[in-house]
């Protein structure tokens, strides 16, 4: 959900998480490495509609922050790339909820048709244990012509409810506004599967008529589907 939320919606088939500590400071980092069945941002497609490899590595500090990078690589036609940069501060609240503020680049150097859809982007997230996570981004387009309304924004919420050790229900639901296009509405609902260091997950993906408009290629109507592994 929204970069900072549910850490970002569940839209990559397979990672692979590793941790390690580092020195005596209780820093640990993890990898991942992800296969999608497509790449989804916030209700639209990016890209084609294949298969993507996703990578990623970041470093945790006890004191709350980390850094960390992902790579994602679409092969069809012509090879389109999103890289994320990522810089955040976790809290603990209380014995429930958690907190989140993050700073994020995202670039898409596969041509430069894409670059336009490069941003810097700030979110702050609020989650009850890891059932509920409630998100709210604000983004920049750089390389955008549009000078008149050059902030983005999004509201995220999300869900995961257990029906066993092992599955679980999820839901999201989202608000974007791309001006001065307008506003959109997107969400997905699906089914997580967790088993040692196996996740999978099936989800459908939906958005509203405004998006038809708003966005050059929504997610209208379609199952995406995520496996995950992790070392």
């Amino acid at each position: 959900m929204s970069a900072a939320l549910w850490t970002g919606l569940c839209a990559a088939i397979g990672a692979a998480a590793c941790t390690h500590e580092v020195h005596a400071q209780s820093r640990e980092w993890s990898a991942e490495l992800a296969v999608s069945s497509e790449l989804t941002e916030r209700g639209a497609v990016l890209g084609q509609r294949k298969p993507v490899v996703q990578g990623s590595a970041s470093l945790y500090d006890a004191a709350g922050w980390s850094v960390g990078g992902v790579l994602t690589v679409q092969q069809g036609r012509q090879v389109n790339t999103r890289a994320i940069v990522q810089v955040a501060q976790d809290w603990v609240l209380g014995k429930d909820w958690q907190s989140r503020a993050s700073m994020q680049y995202y670039a898409y150097p596969g041509d430069r048709a894409s670059r336009v859809f490069d941003r810097a982007e700030a979110g702050l997230s609020l989650s009850f244990r890891d059932l509920w996570v409630f998100g709210v981004s604000v983004y920049r387009y750089p390389h955008s012509s549009i000078d008149s309304a050059p902030m983005r924004w999004t509201i995220d919420v999300g869900t995961r409810w257990p029906l066993s050790e092992q599955f679980s229900l999820t839901a999201a639901l989202g608000q974007a506004r791309v001006q001065p296009r307008g506003d959109y509405l997107y969400g997905s609902a699906g089914l997580a599967w967790q088993h040692k260091a196996w996740r999978a997950e099936l989800n459908y993906l939906d958005t509203d008529r405004n998006a038809l408009t708003v966005l050059s290629s929504p997610a209208r109507g379609h199952w995406s589907a995520t496996l995950t592994h992790s070392f």
